[in-house]
């Protein structure tokens, strides 16, 4: 009993009380004053709008990660939009604006998002009620959501339509005659993609971590029947991620298309 009433009470670290979670969660949800006479003088309409968004934010990146749609005449892949129709020759038809989501989200970026993530968890087999897994899932699909936009501007080029050959040149100056100073580098979505592929690999490994973790702990607590889950649960990500891994390089060897996608 006495134990149960110590539960209760706020732990002492030096001179400061750490709440119980149970207060900290209701003192973070809590909204200040100044909040609730904001919420409560706006129109049903907005502050229902307000609440949607968040609501929205608070399921996934998916619904955050996409980049906005602009209109054809400022996307810089409308080369690879599904909204336009193409004329016998392949030339695009951008048509009316009202034919885009224009201050939404791209349709493109938002579909192959919300893929992602399922994908990922049915893959890896990834409790969608684990806020930590699912914060690695989103964080892989938010990496993949990058390698696409990547492999996009080699497609199609980037803004000085450079990049398709995996190189830069940039004018470095002009010589006496007026003649240009060139250097060549490799294009900067080349290393952009070498980085995503190990910042995906670390998430990977985090995965990896959190489930060996939770082995450990049920071993220390003497769940045999728990623990022999979550082992099969890892040897399981294993395999998942070698696939994954088997996937891309079998992409990459057959990868005979100028147009480059992802797994």
């Amino acid at each position: 009993m006495a134990e149960e009433d110590d539960n209760k009470l706020p732990a002492t670290v030096g001179l400061a009380l750490v709440p119980k979670r149970e207060e900290m969660i209701a003192e973070i949800s809590a909204l200040e004053p100044a909040y609730e006479d904001y919420l409560a003088r706006i129109p049903k309409e907005k502050r229902q709008r307000i609440f949607n968004s968040l609501n929205r934010i608070r399921t996934g990146l998916h619904a955050v990660a996409p980049i906005m749609c602009l209109g054809a005449a400022k996307c810089p892949f409308i080369e690879r939009c599904p909204i336009p129709e193409r004329g016998p020759d392949h030339e695009l038809k951008i048509g009316a604006d009202s034919n885009y989501p224009i201050g939404q989200e791209c349709i493109l970026e938002k579909f192959f998002m919300q893929q992602k993530i399922i994908e990922y968890v049915e893959h890896l087999n990834v409790d969608p009620g684990n806020p930590v897994e699912m914060s690695i899932v989103n964080e892989l699909a938010l990496i993949d959501l990058y390698k696409n936009r990547s492999l996009m501007i080699m497609a199609v080029g980037d803004k000085s339509g450079q990049g398709r050959d995996f190189m830069r040149v940039d004018v470095i100056g002009f010589n006496e005659a007026g003649d240009r100073a060139e250097t060549a580098k490799l294009h900067p979505a080349v290393d952009m993609l070498d980085k995503l592929e190990k910042r995906r690999e670390k998430w990977l490994e985090k995965l990896m971590e959190t489930r060996k973790s939770k082995a450990d702990w049920l071993i220390k607590i003497g769940n045999p029947q728990s623990e022999s889950k979550i082992l099969a649960e890892i040897q399981g990500l294993r395999q998942a991620i070698s696939q994954l891994e088997t996937t891309e390089i079998r992409q990459i060897e057959n990868g005979d298309n100028d147009e480059l996608l992802l797994d």
